[in-house]
């Protein structure tokens, strides 16, 4: 199913707005707002929809900008939980950094499949203690199948 083109580009707008807002001037709440009208215009249920996971995820690296980790979790789960979220690294890695010392299993198996869709890669920039974590709980240096 495809959204209609004029709000998928109105979305679009939004989504760089918010980008704009937390990049440029460090405003991550005013960005959630931006972003949480994007997510408004979008047909019900707004998780059938792709654009859903990288808004509820742009969410959520602004709520952890603000140091918010539970407002973080819950917007992370929500792109999860959105069209084809489950398959998305930057998702799985922050949904597995938010459960660690939550749910380490849970923790360890979202970090393993960000793992092997991405690579050691996905744990740059800022991300090496998650590298440790999951290396603290899987030999990665076993082929994996």
């Amino acid at each position: 199913m495809e959204l209609d083109e004029t709000v998928a580009e109105r979305i679009d707008l939004l989504a760089e707005e918010g980008n704009s807002l937390l990049d440029g001037q460090s405003d991550w709440r005013g960005a959630i707002e931006v972003w949480e009208k994007a997510l408004g215009m979008l047909p019900a249920p707004s998780t059938q929809w792709s654009q859903a996971v990288w808004l509820y995820a742009s969410i959520g690296s602004a709520w952890l900008e603000g140091d918010d980790r539970e407002n973080a979790f819950q917007a992370f789960d929500n792109a999860y939980r959105s069209e084809d979220g489950h398959l998305n690294p930057f998702v799985l890695l922050n949904l597995g950094s938010l459960l660690q010392g939550r749910d380490d299993e849970a923790a360890v198996q979202l970090l393993l499949r960000a793992y092997m869709l991405e690579g050691s890669g996905i744990f740059a920039d800022g991300n090496e203690s998650d590298l440790k974590f999951l290396s603290e709980h899987v030999d990665l240096t076993r082929p994996m199948a």
